[in-house]
Formats: structure tokens, C-alpha cells, sequence
């Protein structure tokens, strides 16, 4: 299955951060898809595939570290962590060692993000 570099799968239990990634992102023509835990991004994920995944590390039943390691052990989709209560000098170790690609804090700076997500799909085009 061909990834679409364009599609992104934003993970937040949030409505409001999830509503509010979609807007901006389908703005900016990025085909985006909601998740609100992990079991509904792994089954997002399953019927297609995204480029990009935005994952919030406090998640209902698993921790976005945990699903976050998941997705890249199965998958190797490029992956934004985003956190309101994590900094990214605790994280570092952990993006090291799973390959993640970016972390952002909250409040999200959202012209951050898209120059994350624009970086992403440079490197991997």
C-alpha cells in the first residue's frame, strides 16, 4: 500500500485540538483523519494508511509513547508527538530510540507544526 504523504492522522482525545488540527491542516489541502484514542488510530491506520501521524502523548487506555513505538515498529510512519504536560528534554531519549521525528509542547504554535510536517514530507519524499 502506497503512503500519501498529504494524509495525516491526528490522535487526541481533545475534540477541540482534534477539530482544530483538522481545520488548519485541510487549509493547508492535507487530507486529514481523527483518532481519539490508540485502538481507533490503529484501525484508522489499517484502512489507510496515512504519511504522517500527530499523536498526543496523554491518551484514554494507552500511552501515546506506547502507541507511538507501536506504529513505527509495524508501520515506520513519521510521527509529531505533542504533549501539554511533557518537555521535550525529558523525550529526547525516547524519540532517539523510536525514530520519532518531531515533539511539539501545547499550546500547539501551529505554523511550527507546519513547518514540522512540510520538513517530514521533504525527507521522506
Amino acid at each position: 500500500m502506497r503512503i500519501n504523504a498529504r494524509n495525516i492522522l491526528v490522535v487526541d482525545d481533545e475534540k477541540e485540538v482534534r477539530d482544530l488540527l483538522k481545520e488548519f491542516l485541510e487549509e493547508k489541502e492535507f487530507t486529514v483523519s481523527l483518532a481519539e484514542d490508540g485502538v481507533k488510530a490503529m484501525e484508522s491506520i489499517q484502512k489507510n494508511l496515512p504519511g504522517l501521524i500527530i499523536i498526543d502523548l496523554l491518551l484514554p487506555g494507552e500511552h501515546g509513547i506506547n502507541l507511538a513505538k507501536t506504529i513505527k515498529e509495524k508501520y515506520f510512519i513519521p510521527s509529531i508527538l505533542i504533549s501539554s504536560i511533557y518537555h521535550r528534554e525529558e523525550l529526547d531519549p525516547i524519540m532517539e530510540e523510536y525514530f520519532i521525528e518531531a515533539f511539539l509542547e501545547k499550546p500547539l504554535d501551529l505554523n511550527l507544526l507546519l513547518e514540522k510536517i512540510n520538513a517530514i514530507i521533504a525527507k521522506y519524499e
